[in-house]
């Protein structure tokens, strides 16, 4: 059986998910193809920043996610017992002066429900194969179905079969700091003197960040040495003892009550050497991956994912009207921005991470002539300034 669609998004994460929102918000029929294998009760990214926020707001979801997650007024970078420095998101323009911070599985959920509710149709499966000519693409899957589109999105991660498909390669950008570390991300109920407005990062060899979740929850990311464990909650306590605030009475220190997820990674650096074959276009993690300092990932998936869909939208009506040239410009233009854009945002997360593995300085806070830094980098981390290929575009 074959089904058709203007686009088959392979891939049902945040970006695909975006991607689909956008295309159906603007009239066409998107396809979404995945095998449902990694919806698990485990998080990843939990940070969503204010320019994200707002293209959420176009696809009718920033509502939701805002009503669960916790409000992030900045990022500070703190010693044990002093505050260093602070990037405030509270200061930041427009309606959005912070950072969001809930479950990725949760973020997932809102988008998944907004799709279906603008008809977008998923079918389980897995992509197999790929076929494209000149005027459709066709994706075999491994029920045996063919889905046929104008148009393929990659929006399925690092190893994604889409960029595979059609040979374009991922190398690796090189080593950067933090590469080496052997991480570990864990999701904990806190009690004690947790700070539920900001996210704390303790910079040095031996790193801490704390950032606040839903719920009384706390995510806890930190480098360990080799071989050392990290699923168990009294290790997570041991950090939190030894990197964590100090206080003058041990009462006062921040508790670990319980440990609901931990995962261990490392930190990976790719992108991909184009962003467009033909009628396969990439976003998301099938076209960048890069530290995960700054929680800039999943943000500028949901970002690739909206300004594909317009960009697929201006294009689909140029080729309706026989206008082929301009087609080309605007697919070329989507896969030059989204590249570029990677760029720097793999230049600032590596920027970033150096400050994060960095001794701690000692000395007074913030001082004045720095101020300007941090407002610039909060700036950056928003995402407001990544306005897609077409800032005209509106929705």
């Amino acid at each position: 059986m074959e089904d058709t669609a203007d686009a088959v998004i392979v891939g049902a994460g945040p970006t695909g998910l975006t991607a689909a929102i956008g295309l159906a918000a603007r009239g066409l029929a998107a396809v979404i193809v995945d095998p449902a294998e990694d919806h698990r009760p485990g998080s990843r990214a939990i940070l969503i920043h204010a320019g994200t926020l707002a293209v959420l707001d176009k696809a009718g979801c920033a509502g939701p996610i805002i009503d669960e997650a916790v409000r992030i007024h900045s990022m500070r970078v703190s010693s044990r017992t002093q505050r260093l420095g602070e990037i405030r998101f509270d200061l930041l323009p427009g309606p959005y002066a912070f950072t969001a911070s809930i479950h990725q599985a949760r973020t997932e959920d809102i988008l998944r429900r907004r799709a279906q509710e603008l008809g977008v149709r998923t079918v389980t499966a897995r992509a197999v194969g790929l076929d494209h000519d000149r005027g459709r693409v066709s994706i075999a899957l491994d029920t045996g179905e063919t889905v046929t589109a104008r148009f393929v999105i990659g929006a399925d991660g690092i190893r994604s079969f889409v960029r595979d498909a059609v040979g374009i390669a991922f190398p690796d950008t090189g080593e950067n700091t933090g590469d080496s570390e052997n991480m570990v991300l864990a999701d904990i109920l806190a009690s004690g003197p947790v700070d539920r407005d900001h996210l704390t990062v303790f910079p040095g060899e031996n790193m801490l960040v704390l950032a606040p979740l839903p719920g009384e929850r706390v995510r806890v990311v930190a480098n360990l040495a080799d071989g050392e464990g990290a699923s168990e909650i009294a290790t997570i306590q041991h950090l939190l003892d030894t990197r964590g605030p100090l206080t003058g009475n041990s009462s006062d220190r921040i508790h670990a009550e319980g440990l609901e997820w931990a995962s261990r990674f490392r930190f990976r650096h790719h992108l991909a050497d184009s962003f467009r074959a033909g009628r396969i276009l990439l976003a998301g993690d099938a076209g960048h991956i890069h530290s995960p300092v700054g929680g800039q990932g999943m943000n500028l998936g949901i970002r690739d994912g909206w300004y594909l869909a317009a960009s697929l939208a201006t294009a689909i009506r140029a080729e309706t009207r026989g206008a082929a040239e301009e087609a080309e410009r605007v697919l070329d233009a989507y896969a030059a921005n989204r590249r570029a854009t990677a760029v720097g945002v793999i230049t600032a997360t590596n920027q970033l991470g150096q400050t994060l593995f960095s001794p701690a300085r000692t000395g007074p806070p913030v001082r004045p002539r720095e101020a300007p830094m941090a407002a610039q980098q909060a700036l950056g981390l928003s995402g407001l300034l990544d306005h897609g290929p077409d800032p005209k575009e509106t929705l």
